[in-house]
């Protein structure tokens, strides 16, 4: 029992730094501080009522991930946008993607294919709630979790999930920015669907570069 009591006290600052973490990435994604911005360290610690050390750990946690920069002897900052890194994460990912749609089509279960599909059909019912980008990207998120599960790779599956929040964290703080059509994406993940339901492997991985292509485009031609 001693034992136990020890560990769950260890344990104590790992879990309020992670708790810090989690807010933090929120703010982080609902654009709370601009590209470049400096982020008031000790504004978080009377914010999250907490010591130093989970603010920093967190903070450092959210470096690792790529959504800031702490700077020695100066405070940290949100990430600068550059495009070039922008495009090269959404490339990496679109790779990845691609692959995971491809495995899909052949490994992917009927209880799966149902669960994509509902998926589908309840997001048409509610697509005046797209408008809501944040809506629109938990929605997403959904859709590629779903195809991620169907290739019944947990490696694939950690690393996609990796890569997904930092390509939200750009796009959520550029797409007011572009000129960004919601329905249009759902209709790209209607043809990933129908390919991977099809097992074709092939076409499924084509379809789901065409998708991350298009967020590429589109960054290309709307931002500097």
């Amino acid at each position: 029992m001693f034992v136990q009591f020890i560990r769950q006290i260890n344990r104590v600052p790992v879990m309020k730094s992670f708790a810090v973490y989690e807010e933090i990435k929120k703010s982080l994604m609902r654009g709370r501080w601009n590209f470049g911005e400096k982020i008031p360290v000790n504004d978080l610690i009377e914010e999250f009522k907490v010591s130093r050390r989970p603010v920093m750990d967190a903070l450092k946690m959210l470096e690792n991930e790529g959504y800031i920069e702490i700077i020695p002897q100066s405070g940290c900052k949100v990430v600068d946008y550059v495009k070039s890194e922008v495009l090269d994460q959404l490339m990496t990912s679109a790779g990845l993607e691609a692959f995971s749609a491809g495995l899909a089509a052949v490994n992917h279960t009927d209880a799966e294919m149902e669960e994509l599909e509902a998926l589908q059909a309840n997001i048409r019912k509610d697509s005046g709630k797209l408008a809501d980008k944040y809506f629109y990207f938990e929605y997403n998120q959904q859709f590629h979790y779903q195809i991620a599960v169907m290739t019944h790779s947990k490696k694939l599956l950690k690393l996609a999930m990796q890569m997904w929040d930092l390509n939200d964290f750009f796009l959520l703080n550029l797409v007011d920015h572009m000129k960004f059509d919601v329905m249009e994406q759902v209709e790209f993940h209607d043809r990933i669907m129908a390919h991977v339901k099809a097992r074709d492997k092939a076409n499924a991985a084509k379809a789901m570069e065409e998708h991350f292509q298009s967020y590429i485009n589109k960054l290309q031609e709307h931002l500097p």
